[in-house]
């Protein structure tokens, strides 16, 4: 590939920020023109007498006009202004000089159950609910505009394309169905999903017919780590030094690379015994262990500081060494560990996959929005007008109604755009009757009483919603801070120049993004992938912004706190220069050839992962984890960060351990 710097031009005209598309003229999910002046200010920096909104706003972020369909929505989705600018208030102790917390609307309503988050445990907690209680009635609250958490769908109706064209704006996929319990299992095969199925919805054949590199096979090595730009595509069988040729590497980055990607090489580690290795790695994180140890130069090391972000949310220089082992990243050919077994120090993920190597094709083309859109329709039938029943296929292209979700005399009703701001119990959690339940929702504060709680919502918000809580739980809760993500969804007017430049999936060695790859290939229920590289397609780009040579946690927090500051078009000039720099070789355009952005921006994303590394607690215990989800009086706790796992299994176990608490009582 060319040297050559890949930017036709950084204007906004050259970039095309100045072209109309879909997605632009919306911002944090609301019209520019139908923003107040104070939320647009807030957008662009900081408003007049106002305070930075990710900090905590002077006045409640209004709802955006149009979200009558909340998938189709444009501009900056996720964890929006409007989700967060309550739970901020909350958090900086300044709901009082936000609302009138003196006033507070008595609803007069009783539900034997609340659920607090929609997410897939939330959901997952009122459907083991139901199924022991067949007549219960349930509320569901949620700070977003949408249901599901990080499982989100992003939908697209690009010109040259009959049908819509569906994207997912984070969960991907049901990851390892082989190591779901049978409870996590037996949610799924109540909803309808048959995991064997994907099998013929996925085309396996898709990337060999296009001769497209291996995932992991691709790196775009850019001028501000390295002196120019170079795409790097690996074909298979091809040598490593092949691979790296004319890339703007020293020769003895590239021998230490090639080194690295050997299938054997001398132990690194000579003298020590297993365990001594495993405890050795266990106290260092991968680049450690490639500068330290293996005596890897700057170059290789930068090279490499990307590799495990898109999996993990963290870069080299934050992630274990013992996990890179476990992952099998490059570097420990010759280190002579058995890996028969995982490690006692692994991460709780690679524990409990060890022994399982499912293919990745178990993906709906909303990624795991389908079960949450499942579950919905499951526990609010008429979700979905005219349709009594949805299987895995039928719910693909289903047409929810959301005015539906909260209707008078249903069961079950699912309150949207309502964050909770405080859950007590009506005299002592022990003893107690019922809790009551407090949320905004318009402009106002409401209230209503429930039988039991699950607060299945991000445990840092946990510890500030019940004051109840003893102070070793309302630490624990601080503990669980998420790490951020981003997914945008590109929809380019073609895919040609992926095929032109042989590939699939490009890791990118700095910068905003982490990976970029297309769309993957899934047909099913009467929705078709797009075949050919003249049809409009997905480009999904992942950015992990926490920075490297921290904690996962302390990462996290300083990631957040830029990544919420920063309004869409930013994210919009910084897709289309990498996109203009990775695939001009291959003709793209960004101004001629991108149709639609959607960014769903997780601040609060995954749960984070345990980590020999920075959790000296693990792996050993007792965890953060283990003292915030005891249960206290008439609220269990749910959510991922329960675990901590970052998985859609662990949070439906996570919520029917929550529900089988409260037989406790």
């Amino acid at each position: 590939m060319s040297d050559q710097r890949r930017r036709p031009g950084d204007s906004d005209s050259e970039l095309g920020m100045d072209r109309r598309i879909s997605r632009r003229d919306f911002f944090d999910g609301a019209s520019a023109t139908a923003v107040g002046g104070i939320a647009a200010a807030v957008l662009a920096g900081c408003a007049p007498g106002d305070r930075d909104w990710a900090a905590s706003p002077a006045h409640p972020a209004s709802a955006p006009a149009g979200t009558d369909y909340p998938p189709s929505m444009e501009g900056l989705r996720g964890n929006t202004q409007q989700a967060l600018s309550i739970p901020h208030s909350i958090r900086d102790g300044r709901l009082g000089s936000v609302v009138n917390t003196t006033r507070v609307n008595d609803l007069d309503e009783h539900y034997d159950l609340v659920v607090v988050g929609s997410g897939i445990s939330g959901l997952s907690a009122a459907h083991f609910y139901k199924k022991k209680h067949p007549e219960a009635k349930i509320l569901i609250l949620d700070n977003h505009d949408e249901f599901g958490g990080h499982a989100r769908r992003n939908e697209f109706t690009p010109e040259g394309r009959d049908q819509v064209l569906i994207g997912y704006g984070g969960t991907q996929a049901i990851d390892t169905p082989s190591a779901y319990s049978k409870t996590a299992m037996g949610l799924l095969k109540d909803l309808g999903i048959e995991v064997d199925r994907f099998k013929d919805f996925f085309d396996q054949k898709f990337y060999d017919k296009w001769k497209l590199a291996e995932e992991g096979d691709t790196v775009f090595l850019r001028a501000e780590e390295f002196r120019t730009d170079h795409l790097a595509v690996r074909t298979k069988g091809m040598p490593v030094d092949e691979w790296l040729s004319g890339a703007p590497l020293e020769p003895e980055s590239v021998e230490q690379i090639t080194a690295l990607y050997a299938d054997s090489g001398d132990d690194p580690m000579p003298g020590l015994s297993a365990q001594e290795k495993q405890e050795r790695l266990s106290r260092m994180t991968y680049t450690d262990y490639l500068r330290d140890v293996l005596g890897c130069n700057d170059e290789v090391l930068a090279f490499m500081e990307t590799i495990t972000s898109d999996e993990w949310a963290v870069p080299a220089s934050s992630w274990g060494a013992i996990d890179a082992w476990g992952e099998g990243l490059p570097g420990f050919a010759g280190i002579g560990l058995d890996d028969s077994e995982a490690s006692e120090y692994n991460c709780y993920s690679l524990r409990r996959f060890w022994k399982f190597d499912d293919p990745y094709i178990h993906h709906f083309p909303d990624g795991n929005a389908s079960i949450a859109r499942l579950l919905v329709h499951s526990l609010i039938p008429g979700s979905v007008p005219g349709s009594d029943e949805l299987d895995m296929e039928s719910v693909v292209l289903a047409e929810f109604d959301y005015s539906k979700l909260d209707e008078e005399g249903q069961d079950v009703r699912l309150r949207l755009q309502s964050p909770c701001t405080g859950l007590a119990h009506d005299g002592p959690p022990s003893s107690a009757e019922r809790v009551f339940v407090t949320y905004h929702h318009d402009d106002a504060l409401h209230r209503v009483t429930a039988g039991h709680v699950v607060m299945a919502a991000w445990h840092v918000m946990g510890k500030y919603l019940m004051q109840e809580l003893p102070g070793s739980q309302r630490q624990a809760m601080t503990d669980a801070s998420k790490q951020p993500l981003v997914y945008a969804n590109v929809v380019v007017r073609n895919w040609q120049p992926w095929v032109e430049l042989g590939m699939r999936h490009i890791r990118f060695t700095g910068g905003d993004w982490a990976v970029a790859q297309l769309d993957y290939p899934v047909s099913m229920g009467g929705y078709e992938h797009p075949k050919d590289p003249s049809e409009p397609m997905v480009i999904q780009m992942i950015s992990a912004p926490s920075p490297g040579e921290m904690s996962l946690r302390q990462g996290a927090v300083h990631a957040r706190h830029e990544l919420l500051r920063r309004p869409f078009e930013s994210f919009e000039r910084s897709i289309r220069q990498t996109l203009n720099r990775a695939l001009g070789d291959g003709g793209f355009d960004a101004a001629r050839d991108i149709e639609a952005i959607t960014v769903n921006r997780w601040g609060h994303g995954y749960a984070r992962e345990y980590t020999r590394r920075w959790d000296s607690f693990w792996p050993n215990g007792p965890t953060p984890a283990e003292t915030a989800r005891k249960r206290i009086g008439r609220i269990t706790i749910a959510n991922s960060d329960a675990a901590p796992n970052a998985y859609t299994d662990t949070a439906i176990d996570q919520a029917h351990r929550a529900v089988e608490e409260f037989d406790e009582l």
